[in-house]
Parts: C-alpha cells; structure tokens; sequence
C-alpha cells in the first residue's frame, strides 16, 4: 500500500469508497442509535466481569454468554415483577369498578366453552342475549384489531431493539481485542494516539462501572430501608412492594440532576394521600419521606459516586453535566452518549489540545 502515501489518483478514490461506506454504516446505525449507545454502556459495565470470567473459564464464548445471561436475567426478572404487580392492580381495579358486572354476565359463555358443552353454546349464541353479545363483538373487531395490531408493532420492535442490543453487546465483549489490534496496526502503533484512546477507554469503564455500582446500591439499601419500615409500622404496610420500588430507585439514579427522587416523591405523595384519607397513620408517610432523602437518597450519592470520582480521571461535576446536557439536546440515550464526549473533550483539552496549540503558535 505504498501508493496510498501519497495524494494520487488511487488514494483519493479509496479514500471516497470509504466515505461512502462510512456514510452507509452511518445512515443503517441512525435509526438505533440509541440501542448501540446503550450497548456500549452495557459493554463499559460489564467488560470487568467478562475479563474476570474468561481468565478463569478459558472460553470467550462461553465467558461472554455467562456476562449476558448475569445482566439480562435481572432485567427479565425485574419486567416480569414488574407486570405481575400491574396485571394483581388491574384485577383489584376490575373487581371494584362497574365492570364487575360485565364479567359476571359474560362467565355463563365462558364455563360453556370451558364444559365444552357446543349444544348449549349454540343454544345459548341463538338467544336474544347471545345475538346482542355476537353482535356487539362484530361491532368491536375492526377497533380491537387496530389496537391489536398497534400493541403487536409495539412488541415486535421491542423485540428488535432488544436483540440487535445483545448482538452489539456480545460481539463487543467478546471481539474487543481484534477491534483494538487492527486500529492500532492502522494507525502503526502511534503512541500519542493509542495513549489517548487508552486514557478514554479507561475514563469510560470507570463511569459507567461505577454507575452500575450506583445503582446496585441505592436499589439495596432502599430494600433493606422500606422492609424495615413495614417491620415497624402497624396496621398495614408502608410500601407495599419494596423490592419494585427499590429496584426502579436504583435504576432512577441514572435520571440527571432529578436521581431517584422521580421514583419516591411521587410514591411518597401517594402513600400521603391514603393517609388523609384513610386511617393510615400520617407519620407513617412522613417516616417514607425522611428515609428516602436521608439513607437511601444520600448514602449511595455520598459513597459510591466519591469512590467513582475517586478512580475516574474526569471530574464528576462534568460527568454530571454530560448526563445532563446530553439527555436535554439527544433525548434518552443522551444519557450515554454525553459522558462519551465528555470525556473525549477532557483528553482531547488536557493531551492534544497543548500539543497542537504549541505547534501552531511556534510555526
């Protein structure tokens, strides 16, 4: 490739060729962005343990579905109690609104289809009560297909984001090294280079491992604080599911400059209102609230975000304000991306930027 060292004719079009396919690549990622920024954190977080597992397991493959299966399990778990907890509300819900009376009166053709009785199915359908029945669903297929096929689209992208996530995320632990070999033999091993991606690959495993800590630990010290609660409180639980409500807590640690407290002041302002309005205790809100800001809202911030300033080369005042900033001008997944430029711009100011300042000024 010795032609290339020079601007000829052969270099500028493969030059072009590679814009080209730099701009495919760039137009095919666009719509998923989000989903591959999320797997880099994900990459980030994670690549610890990998390397941990495959120093002792010997097998990249078999180390980096293990790192997977570790992080995608609990999110499955987390979903799944998730809904549980919705699908035991909406029954309440249906049993202590009028719609009671709709499930009443439609029980009769369910235990014929159950007895699998189709005689007095068909005999049942033939009654004025069955053709009115028969003719109301005819009247309500074309909008429930509609909201069927709107809540199928919804799933099947889900689906998608969510596989094409575990992709980038698989062959990233399990393939970084080949990526790193070849970019340094592009760039023929240029030290002031390779230093500087090594000084921003360390920076980002820092903060998003340490976020990840962060979040392990405010979910677990909420668990352990609001099941205390319900211990100490009488007649009735605080909270009445903790390890929710803890895990979401967790997880609202990474919400910029709001943290957790979108999760627990808006459950503090429910539990509020049960209690004036119904015999609750009203110290048993207030106890809520206290402990919330005091053990769960400020031990994790103070420790584990100062262990995380403590490693990372980057302030966490400017970490914070990535997050910030990123989330305000990209949307979501601007809570990955702003830490990422945040910590290029603070190697590029503190490595390249004197650098290249000193050279211009001495030309």
């Amino acid at each position: 490739m010795c032609a290339f060292r020079e601007w000829n004719g052969r270099r500028i079009l493969w030059t072009l060729l590679g814009l080209v396919i730099a701009l495919a690549i760039a137009v095919a990622l666009a719509r998923y962005i989000g989903t591959f920024l999320f797997a880099i954190f994900l990459y980030y977080a994670t690549r610890p343990l990998q390397r941990l597992l495959e120093r002792h397991v010997g097998h990249p493959n078999v180390a980096t579905t293990a790192t997977i299966l570790l992080v995608i399990l609990p999110m499955f778990a987390i979903v799944g109690y998730a809904g549980f907890v919705a699908l035991n509300e909406l029954d309440q819900f249906l049993a202590a609104s009028d719609l009671e009376a709709y499930r009443s009166r439609l029980d009769p053709y369910l235990a014929v289809v159950r007895n699998g009785n189709v005689a007095q199915l068909r005999e049942t359908l033939g009654s004025e009560t069955g053709r009115s029945i028969t003719s109301a669903v005819r009247r309500g297929l074309p909008g429930a297909f509609d909201r069927l096929t709107t809540v199928a689209g919804f799933v099947v992208t889900v689906l998608v984001r969510f596989s094409l996530m575990i992709v980038f995320l698989f062959y990233l632990l399990r393939d970084d090294w080949k990526l790193n070999r070849w970019f340094s033999r592009s760039l023929d091993d240029d030290e002031d280079v390779l230093s500087f991606l090594e000084a921003v690959d360390d920076d980002l495993e820092t903060i998003f491992v340490g976020n990840l800590l962060v979040v392990g630990v405010a979910a677990a010290i909420a668990a352990i604080t609001y099941f205390g609660l319900n211990v100490v409180a009488s007649g009735g639980t605080v909270v009445a599911t903790p390890v929710l409500l803890a895990v979401l807590i967790g997880i609202g640690t990474l919400v910029p400059a709001v943290g957790m407290k979108i999760v627990y002041v808006p459950y503090g302002l429910y539990i509020l209102g049960l209690a004036l309005s119904t015999p609750m205790p009203l110290w048993q809100p207030v106890a809520f609230f206290v402990l919330s800001f005091t053990v769960v809202d400020t031990i994790p911030d103070f420790f584990a975000r100062s262990f995380l300033s403590a490693r990372s080369g980057v302030h966490m005042g400017l970490v914070l304000l990535g997050y910030f900033l990123g989330t305000l001008a990209f949307g979501w997944w601007g809570l990955f991306l702003g830490p990422i430029v945040v910590v290029l711009a603070v190697h590029f100011a503190h490595e390249v930027f004197p650098r290249l300042a000193s050279a211009t000024l001495s030309t």
